[in-house]
């Protein structure tokens, strides 16, 4: 709207304003303010309330970082050009806009016959200068983004290559450890009643040795291939795959007198079963391992849930625990709450590596001398 005291005509300025809808200002000869639309007010006062006038009677140098004589001859002379640009500080902003292209127009003033001005930003000139910008910054972004292709690739192909090293080396060392751990069973069955008792500390430390050799190589198997790149989704009935974990321990279970209850496995999921096998066996034989001699072991896993989508499963034991302030750390590769106890550190990392590749999340907790848990959820 015009203020009252504006010596301008209204139908003129309306029609100016409705032809020209970007930032438009009304200036008299001397660089004052008369009228700007709501465009100019965003623009170049945005902390102003729009349509409230507050630049009216302003000198227009106030939104420039130029001096007043500056702006107001810099106007007179592109009055006589056509177009003018100013370095514009964008009101309360702290950071100063490009230059701006404005467009000028002489007007007269109905009733007094001033001569007047209108400046009407030049959005062709703004479009084109936001086009190049946006060429500019595209060209790099397609630069950038070849240049994380390439690397990407790469990474992709030593990934492969160590979980391809690391497999055959795992499994080409199952032979060697396997005879050297028969070797050492039959000589201790036939040989070790006539040695002294020092060589057969020794060959029992030998055996030992050996043994954890054949169970760090078996989970570093274990672990290639739960990192391995491909990943067969299949519907998995969690029941079924509960029953198949505990079968494969049945003679470990049995041996050391565990009780297992099961509930709510019911529930069918998206999952590698070869991959869910190895998460669910883990969890049976560290209930195993880290039982407490005292008292019977007891496991317990439930599932809770709405449908694939969105379920918990719990695997519970009341064996040894651990400290509850590692329970983020027992989940890192070579990390072992119970040093006391043969372990490689590897089987929960696995389960960890496992679960992040089927967007599920990995929990543990303990408490010492009661059990754990271990908590897989999903949704």
């Amino acid at each position: 709207m015009l203020p009252e005291d504006a010596d301008v005509n209204a139908d003129v300025l309306g029609k100016a304003f409705l032809a020209f809808p970007y930032g438009s200002f009304i200036l008299d000869w001397d660089g004052r303010i008369l009228v700007c639309n709501r465009r100019a007010e965003r623009s170049f006062c945005p902390f102003s309330q729009s349509g409230s006038g507050d630049l009216t009677g302003t000198c227009f140098s106030k939104l420039t970082l130029c001096d007043r004589d500056d702006v107001i001859s810099s106007l007179r002379k592109g009055a006589a050009a056509g177009s003018v640009s100013f370095p514009m500080a964008a009101g309360n902003l702290t950071a100063p806009l490009p230059d701006t292209e404005f467009r000028i127009s002489l007007l007269r003033s109905a009733t007094k016959g001033e001569r007047l001005m209108l400046l009407t930003q030049d959005q062709l000139r703004l479009t084109a200068d936001r086009l190049r910008q946006m060429n500019e910054m595209r060209g790099k972004l397609r630069g950038e983004l070849s240049t994380a292709k390439d690397a990407n690739a790469k990474l992709q192909e030593t990934l492969l290559s160590m979980e391809a090293f690391a497999h055959a080396a795992a499994h080409d060392l199952r032979t060697p450890i396997n005879t050297m751990t028969g070797s050492l069973q039959f000589f201790s069955e036939h040989y070790s009643a006539a040695l002294p008792q020092t060589a057969r500390e020794f060959l029992q430390h030998m055996a030992r040795a050996a043994r954890q050799m054949d169970q760090l190589t078996t989970e570093l198997l274990e672990h290639s291939v739960s990192t391995a790149s491909g990943t067969s989704f299949q519907e998995v009935v969690m029941a079924d795959a509960v029953s198949e974990a505990c079968d494969s321990l049945h003679q470990a279970l049995q041996e050391c007198g565990a009780k297992t209850r099961v509930y709510g496995t019911g529930i069918t999921l998206q999952a590698d079963p070869t991959l869910l096998h190895l998460v669910l066996t883990n969890f049976l034989s560290n209930a195993i391992k880290y039982r407490d001699p005292a008292r019977p072991l007891e496991i317990t896993i439930s599932m809770e849930g709405t449908g694939r989508e969105q379920w918990v499963l719990s695997v519970a034991d009341n064996g040894m625990g651990f400290d509850p302030r590692e329970k983020h750390r027992i989940l890192q590769p070579f990390h072992r709450a119970h040093r006391e106890i043969e372990g490689s550190g590897i089987g929960l990392s696995t389960c960890a590596e496992i679960c992040r590749r089927h967007s599920w999340k990995l929990t543990a907790d303990a408490e010492p001398g009661k059990g754990a848990i271990f908590k897989i959820s999903c949704g």
